[in-house]
């Protein structure tokens, strides 16, 4: 966990001491190399962390490893913030910060990444200055990918510390922050071990399996896939059980204790776990856990699954629930789930019922309000709605009603809600951004953005200047308008094609000054409308093809050379057209977390929507920048990430294979993309904003430069690396990139690069191969080699 809070840190641009144990046997006059082994170690498995845990690899430069006995103090000295993530043992925690504290300048942050021992229980052995400056920080593993970080205050720490450094994590680290008070394991894990355990308890009693449970707990309500056994697994069993017994230990059973928690009884590792731990098989770590890797008697991967009564492996039971398949928004199915006859919405009830009432009992305990429980829940399980949300969804009034029949003790805070609202109460009103309140046990109280973020939702639908079935152009403020995509998988279809086409004449008629296309979903586009460029290529309608091929050339042409600057703000999966469109942008602000790359190869094209062009565009006015400068090194780089589909892992990534230039701005906090994208297209437009060129002189290599590359597909080829079909794509690719491969290299015009892709892209589509590609992808979602 600390190389990962490391990584991230170093993701964020800072300077970052890795300090561990020196290795057991070790002597004092060692080389420092050996002293420094451990965390060394460490920093070498972090490039090669799944998923990775560095944004770059060159970040890792930012990382200084060294140990405790060496290290400490001068590190410590040389730092602002000091978060320590050592074994969960509090005298050791103790003696660890009593030195740093003692070799801490009177200004840094102290900080414990701890999940579960009271962070003023940690500060009591600190001086009382350090005190002040002591809080706890538990990330999420991984640190880089999960968005929530809580931070805990003690009894100690300073009001002024706790608000920068929950900004700090916010604006710089690009944390989901949440506030919890210093009681057992925080809310996080207090909530999802308590959802954990009320999921075995009814496994057991229901006799479900565990495939049955992980289909049961996950897209009917929300959940990610995992479920909650596979889940465990990938946590690690003992890390799970670890935290169930700090639970026990530092909780009552005993209604009359301040202690007090109702599922006390629940706190033990079942017989299933403990046998697992005891055996060493504690999940994904350790190859095994609840689910087993396999081969079958003919040699084939298969997954076997361990059985809750024989306490054995056993083959994959398919779940059959039937009932399941839900239709309309995530909150209608879950108000359809949980109220299912049989087997399915009995599990529901007997999990969350119970989960809702315990969420709502610790509300004023762990935590101020229930948004912290929810944020809490979405942000550390992935879940897409916390408790709070999901009763809201399901009925509170009906909810309650279920409850009493259960013989539930309903929490104080629901019976005042019900008071408060009626028959209809819901824990909140309103939407996020746009003056929504929650119910924190006493009265409805404001839920406050953030400083800094821009929430899409607050503008919709009262600021939409105009929209379409699939795309809307919205009034964000201070002359700046926003173009959100709204198709399924914000695919590139006729609606998105034509709201951007028209958005930059009509703004600029209206007075705006500037567009920033973006959106707050999970993804920002996925490329273009595949089912409709399938279906016009397997009926051979190639008018039809070329003329939306054309129109979407155009569009992109009128964003980069229109009246006004245009800003884009990607996030998440940018792939294909959804990578063309943000190359077209006068600046990029991405969000860190940013999967980019043209990725046509894998459906047995090539890119149409001016990503050739503008690989040939950008080398070109980087070779200009130096006398005699060649573009073949720019147009290889950009070869090679399209020939190949590569997808960056991050914007750093994408920046360095060219999608992003060095001057397109990183957001790290995915709610403040729109808003640092706004501030970008408000100062291009203050700058006296003038349209490139359209017809900008581009130099392409032709045949000399071309034919180097032609070799490079050849030996792809030649090393299996590439089938026959992948080579044809490549020799087309490196066609339009030429300019044609003329005898020599020439200067042309984009117009002339965009003739080329659309002629490549349409013979494609006419071979058997593009469209059996085509169609596996549309009925597996899975690339086809062949």
């Amino acid at each position: 966990m600390g190389a990962g809070i490391a990584a991230h840190l170093a993701n964020a641009g800072i300077r970052t001491h890795l300090l561990d144990i020196v290795p057991k046997g070790v002597d004092a006059d060692a080389p420092k190399a050996a002293r420094d082994k451990l965390a060394a170690g460490a920093l070498k498995l972090l490039p090669k962390a799944r998923p990775p845990a560095l944004m770059s690899k060159d970040f890792a430069a930012r990382i200084m490893p060294g140990n405790f006995d060496d290290d400490l103090e001068r590190a410590v000295a040389e730092s602002d913030i000091v978060i320590e993530a050592i074994v969960e043992r509090l005298d050791i925690k103790q003696t660890v910060f009593k030195k740093v504290a003692a070799a801490a300048k009177p200004t840094t942050v102290l900080a414990s990444n701890t999940s579960g021992i009271p962070i003023s229980d940690i500060a009591e052995a600190m001086p009382e200055d350090a005190r002040k400056r002591f809080l706890g920080l538990h990330f999420f593993n991984p640190p880089r990918w999960m968005h929530l970080l809580e931070v805990i205050p003690s009894s100690f720490t300073d009001p002024a510390v706790v608000e920068d450094v929950a900004r700090w994590s916010d604006v710089v680290l690009g944390k989901g922050v949440v506030l919890c008070r210093d009681t057992p394991n925080f809310i996080g894990n207090r909530i999802g071990i308590g959802e954990m355990l009320l999921t075995f308890s009814t496994t057991l009693e229901g006799k479900y399996t565990i495939e049955e449970v992980d289909a049961l707990n996950s897209k009917p309500v929300g959940r990610p896939k995992t479920g909650s056994y596979r889940l465990g697994d990938m946590v690690g069993l003992d890390v799970a059980a670890h935290v169930i017994n700090n639970l026990r230990e530092n909780l009552s059973g005993d209604p009359a204790a301040d202690n007090y928690d109702p599922l006390h009884a629940l706190m033990q590792p079942s017989a299933a776990m403990q046998k697992l731990i005891e055996a060493g098989w504690v999940g994904d770590k350790a190859g095994q856990g609840f689910y087993k890797k396999a081969k079958d008697a003919q040699g084939k991967r298969t997954i076997l699954s361990f059985d809750l009564e024989t306490l054995d492996y056993r083959e994959r039971k398919e779940p059959s629930f039937p009932e399941l398949k839900l239709r309309g928004s995530q909150e209608s199915k879950v108000n359809q789930a949980i109220r299912l006859e049989g087997r399915a919405g009995e599990f529901y009830r007997k999990v969350y019922l119970p989960l809702f009432n315990y969420s709502a009992l610790l509300t004023g305990k762990i935590c101020d309000t229930p948004k912290q429980i929810d944020d809490a829940m979405r942000w550390g399980y992935g879940w897409a709605m916390g408790p709070f949300e999901l009763m809201d969804a399901a009925g509170v009034s009906w909810c309650v009603e279920q409850m009493k029949a259960m013989g539930l003790t309903i929490a104080p805070a629901i019976t005042k809600l019900l008071e408060t609202g009626g028959a209809e109460a819901t824990w909140y009103k309103g939407v996020y951004g746009k003056g929504q309140q929650v119910f924190d046990g006493a009265s409805y109280v404001d839920v406050e953005v953030p400083a800094g973020m821009l929430i899409l939702d607050a503008y919709k639908p009262q600021a939409e200047i105009t929209s379409n079935s699939t795309a809307a152009l919205i009034d964000i403020g201070d002359g700046v308008a926003l173009l959100e995509f709204r198709s399924k998988a914000n695919v590139l279809d006729d609606g998105v094609v034509t709201m951007m086409n028209e958005a930059p004449a009509l703004l600029a008629d209206k007075g705006f000054s500037a567009l920033v296309i973006g959106g707050q979903d999970d993804h920002f586009c996925r490329g273009a409308n595949l089912l409709q460029i399938g279906m016009w290529a397997m009926q051979k309608k190639f008018d039809e093809l070329d003329k939306a091929v054309d129109a979407l050339q155009q569009t992109v042409m009128n964003l980069r050379h229109g009246p006004l600057p245009v800003v884009v703000a990607p996030y998440g999966q940018t792939l294909g057209g959804g990578c063309e469109v943000s190359l077209h942008a006068d600046h990029i602000q991405a969000n860190a977390d940013l999967f980019m790359g043209l990725v046509e190869i894998a459906v047995g094209v090539l890119p149409a929507g001016g990503g050739l062009k503008e690989i040939a565009r950008r080398a070109s006015a980087h070779a200009s920048l130096v006398p005699g400068g060649d573009v073949f090194a720019w147009v290889r780089r950009g070869f090679e990430a399209a020939a190949t589909g590569k997808v960056s892992m991050s914007a750093f990534e994408a920046r360095e294979t060219g999608w992003l230039r060095p001057s397109d701005g990183v957001s790290f906090h995915r709610n403040r993309v729109l808003a640092d994208a706004k501030r970008a297209a408000l100062a291009l437009a203050a700058s006296g904003y003038v349209p490139p060129d359209r017809n900008e002189p581009i130099h392409v290599m032709g045949a000399p430069g071309g034919a180097n590359l032609m070799l490079g597909v050849q030996e792809f080829g030649w090393g299996g690396f590439a089938s026959e079909h992948d080579q044809l794509i490549g020799s087309k690719m490196v066609h339009v990139l030429s300019g044609g491969m003329t005898p020599t290299a020439r200067t042309v015009t984009a117009q002339t690069l965009l003739d080329l892709e659309r002629e490549a892209f349409l013979s494609l589509c006419g071979t058997d191969k593009t469209l059996a590609r085509i169609q596996h992808m549309l009925e597996s979602r899975k690339p086809l080699r062949n």
